[in-house]
């Protein structure tokens, strides 16, 4: 423990830059997340659009707009982040959210649902050429033994501020009102810029490009996605981290989707304070799997601890299934609440069991040339499908008027996806 905590110390207290890089990536995160999941909240309250009030689709749509981009976007934005200076990049799409925000402001946007729609889609299309370009800057700033950590802290950031985002939202919405609650994630994002700013790192100089290349630059893009795709599927160890990586996000985004349903229905508390009922278990799992995998995981293999965490996840939602097929017996002994409440920690354990080995395959596997583009094509494939898979979880939801028949539907699907990939596996296919 005294070394794990030594280690913690040396690549965050001990290295300004990292540290640095770490707090913008924390509000950064933050901020995008206050605002998407506060705008499927004034949709669910009907507040921004009254088709859309008491449904499940409602923030299913908000997060499937914040990451519909990925799809076509991120494997863009890996090659963009493997031909110019990351730090510009990501200070670029920074200052470049600050002035969607600030029309979205001035025009008082979160009037109009369509307006609401295309914030959170261009938001999403600006995350994803942040998202490669710090990634890739990652093992520029920390030495090669202290990689794995980094990233952990990195992977484990981005589910913790969703996480912190959909928790604390609708009480950030109630204290501030709409405007304030903007005008904060404005704040947070001119914190992020300073930060950014204060890194000082020469990064390799780049080959120059003319005029005369801007003729030829969609079809090199075009090439270079097309290898960027080719190498990381060519690798039985990235296709088995990245189809991994694909179901947490599922798991992550379908429960950002039925947050409100699971709220009233189980806890009986409204949207607004639905986050941070449901999330504070999940919290917990999450920081108890956090420390279990960093003090005991480090030296085992990544691929079995992938597989503990996908058991984590099926036994999660099982739990979830188990509340939905005996309601009336565990209603009846007051334990309803108990048992969402282990399923919840058992779901939060599975994200760092997951995402940092998995994030870690992808790293250790990837020559750095290819690495912008492979973390672009981990962000199209585990955003965009996942999203997809969120929304018609929400549809199912709002059609049946149960959100227990929804979280059998993600228990099943679990299990046959992790049985078919396991098959592969056996098969040397994954």
């Amino acid at each position: 423990m005294i070394d794990h905590i030594s280690r913690f110390k040396r690549v965050i207290a001990h290295n300004k830059k990292f540290l640095y890089l770490w707090l913008a990536q924390i509000f950064t995160q933050s901020a995008v997340s206050i605002v998407t999941i506060n705008m499927g909240i004034l949709s669910h309250e009907g507040t921004i659009s009254s088709s859309m009030k008491d449904s499940a689709a409602s923030i299913g749509v908000m997060v499937n707009l914040s990451t519909l981009p990925g799809l076509l976007v991120a494997p863009l934005a890996g090659v963009l982040a493997d031909w110019f200076p990351k730090k510009k990049i990501m200070i670029t799409s920074n200052l470049v959210r600050l002035f969607i925000l600030a029309i979205f402001l001035i025009t008082k946007g979160w009037e109009r649902i369509l307006d609401s729609y295309i914030l959170i889609f261009l938001l999403s299309v600006v995350l994803q050429f942040f998202i490669p370009a710090e990634g890739g800057l990652v093992p520029r700033l920390v030495k090669k033994k202290y990689i794995l950590l980094a990233n952990s802290l990195f992977s484990v950031t981005v589910y913790s501020s969703l996480a912190f985002g959909v928790t604390v939202s609708g009480i950030i919405l109630s204290l501030l009102g709409i405007r304030n609650m903007f005008l904060l994630c404005v704040v947070f994002i001119i914190i992020s810029t300073i930060l950014l700013l204060s890194i000082k790192i020469v990064e390799p100089r780049k080959s120059k490009r003319s005029i005369g290349d801007l003729v030829g630059f969609v079809t090199h893009l075009v090439k270079d996605v097309g290898s960027g795709i080719r190498y990381s599927f060519s690798k039985s160890k990235l296709r088995f981290a990245l189809l991994h990586l694909l179901l947490l996000q599922v798991v992550a985004l379908t429960l950002v989707t039925i947050i409100f349903r699971i709220g009233s229905e189980i806890y009986g508390v409204s949207p607004r304070t639905a986050g941070l009922v449901v999330f504070a278990p999940l919290i917990l799992g999450l920081l108890i799997g956090l420390g279990t995998l960093n003090i005991y995981g480090r030296n085992k293999s990544r691929v079995k601890l992938i597989w503990l965490g996908t058991v984590f996840s099926i036994f999660g939602f099982g739990l979830m299934a188990v509340i939905a097929i005996a309601s009336n017996f565990l209603e009846k002994y007051l334990v309803s609440q108990i048992v969402a409440t282990f399923s919840l920690v058992a779901v939060g354990i599975c994200v760092p069991f997951l995402l940092i080995p998995g994030q870690t395959l992808l790293f250790e596997n990837t020559e750095r040339s290819f690495r912008g583009r492979v973390l672009g094509i981990w962000q199209a494939l585990t955003s965009s499908l996942a999203a997809f898979v969120a929304v018609f979880v929400g549809y199912l939801t709002d059609r049946v008027g149960d959100v227990s028949i929804a979280i059998v539907f993600v228990v099943v699907a679990d299990i046959i996806y992790s049985i078919i990939l396991y098959l592969l596996q056996k098969r040397n296919k994954v």
